[in-house]
C-alpha cells in the first residue's frame, strides 16, 4: 500500500512538471526576445526599451522605472488599449517579479494605453514599478510587455498581430547594436500635402490655415500643460456643412523628440475639437479656433515641429451626395516655416 502511495505521488509530481513545461512552452511560443535599444515588432506595435533606473520618491528609492519607445506599425490611427495590453512585469536578478499594479505603475501604463498614435506615430513614456523594501543591488533583469492575443484575434475593428510571437521579452543586461537597433517593419507616414504656417491648404472640401502656436496654461492658468494651435477653417462647399459630418478625424501634434499628441488624448482637447466638428459652416464661411494638445507626460522643452490634420477620405467617398476629398486629403503642416 505504501509502495502504491509512493508511486502515485511520483506520478503526480511528473504530471505537474509536464503541465509546467507545457505552460512554459506555450508562453515561449507567443514571445519574441530582444535586448536594450532593440526594436521588436508584432505587426501592430514596434517597441524599444532604452533606459532602466531607480524610481525615486522624496529622495528615496521606491522601485524601478523603465523608459520605453512605442511606434505605430499599422496604416491607421490606433491606441495600445485597442491591442488589449496586459500588466507589464519586471523580473529582478533574484528571480522575483514586480508588476505595474501600484497607483504610480497603473497611472504610467494608462498614459501609454490611452495615447492615440497616427500611422508611424511615436511616443516615449516611463513605466514605473513600485516595491516594498527595495534592494538597490537586486537590479532589473528583464521586462515582459504582453498582450491578450485571443481578444486581439477576435477584434473586428482593430489590426491583428502578424506573428504568433506578439509578446515582447526584453533582457536588460544586454545592449543591441547595428541592424538590431533599427526599427523593424511597420507603416510609413500618413500620405499628406506638405505645408507651412500661414499657408492656406485645401483638399476640395476644407481650406485650413495654421496661424499661431501658444502655451496651453490649463483651465486655471497656473502652469503650462500643453500647446494650443490656432487654426482657420474655410468651407469650399456651396451648401451648409459641418466638419463632423464630413469625416474630419484626429489631429496630431509632432514634437522634436518624435513623440506625438492627439486631439483625442484628453477631455480638454476633445472639447476644443468639438468646437470645430460641431459647427455648421454656411457656404464659403470661415471659423477660427484653438486646438489644444495635452501630452500625458508634458515637457515644455520638447517643442512642437509639425501638425497633422487628417480626414477619412475613403469613408467620405461612400456618401452618395458628397462632398468628396481630393487625394491626398490630409495636411502635414511644418511649424518651423511660414509663408
Amino acid at each position: 500500500m505504501r509502495r502504491l502511495t509512493k508511486t502515485a505521488a511520483m506520478i503526480a509530481v511528473v504530471a505537474s512538471l509536464i503541465v509546467i513545461g507545457m505552460l512554459h512552452l506555450s508562453a515561449a511560443g507567443t514571445t519574441s526576445g530582444g535586448c536594450m535599444n532593440q526594436w521588436l515588432f508584432n505587426g501592430v506595435w514596434r517597441v524599444q526599451v532604452t533606459k532602466v533606473e531607480p524610481y525615486m520618491n522624496n529622495g528615496q528609492q521606491v522601485g524601478w522605472q523603465v523608459t520605453e519607445v512605442w511606434r505605430n506599425g499599422t496604416s491607421q490611427q490606433i491606441a495600445p488599449s485597442n491591442s488589449f495590453p496586459e500588466p507589464q512585469k519586471l523580473e529582478l536578478s533574484s528571480g522575483s517579479i514586480l508588476a505595474n499594479d501600484s497607483s504610480a505603475g497603473s497611472a504610467s501604463m494608462n498614459d501609454i494605453n490611452s495615447h492615440s498614435f497616427p500611422a508611424s506615430g511615436e511616443y516615449t513614456y516611463v513605466q514605473k514599478f513600485a516595491a516594498n523594501n527595495v534592494d538597490s543591488q537586486n537590479k532589473p533583469k528583464a521586462i515582459d510587455i504582453t498582450f491578450n492575443g485571443a481578444q486581439v484575434s477576435q477584434s473586428r475593428f482593430w489590426p491583428h498581430f502578424s506573428t504568433p510571437q506578439y509578446n515582447f521579452h526584453f533582457k536588460l543586461d544586454c545592449q543591441a547594436s547595428g541592424t538590431a537597433a533599427q526599427a523593424q517593419g511597420g507603416s510609413g507616414q500618413v500620405t499628406a500635402t506638405q505645408g507651412c504656417m500661414n499657408q492656406s491648404m485645401s483638399n476640395g472640401v476644407w481650406q485650413v490655415k495654421t496661424t499661431a502656436i501658444s502655451p496651453d496654461m490649463g483651465n486655471d492658468g497656473t502652469a503650462q500643460i500643453g500647446w494650443m494651435i490656432t487654426e482657420e477653417w474655410t468651407s469650399l462647399v456651396n451648401r451648409p456643412i459641418a466638419p463632423g459630418n464630413t469625416n474630419v478625424t484626429d489631429q496630431q501634434l509632432v514634437f522634436a523628440s518624435g513623440n506625438t499628441a492627439a486631439s483625442s488624448d484628453s477631455v480638454g482637447t476633445l472639447a476644443s475639437m468639438g468646437l470645430l466638428t460641431n459647427r455648421t459652416f454656411p457656404p464659403g464661411s470661415s471659423f477660427t479656433y484653438q486646438q489644444r494638445f495635452r501630452p500625458g507626460s508634458f515637457n515644455a522643452s520638447d517643442k512642437p515641429v509639425r501638425l497633422l490634420v487628417t480626414f477619412n477620405a475613403t469613408a467620405q467617398s461612400h456618401y452618395p451626395n458628397g462632398p468628396y476629398y481630393k487625394n491626398p486629403a490630409n495636411f502635414r503642416i511644418s511649424l518651423e516655416c511660414s509663408k
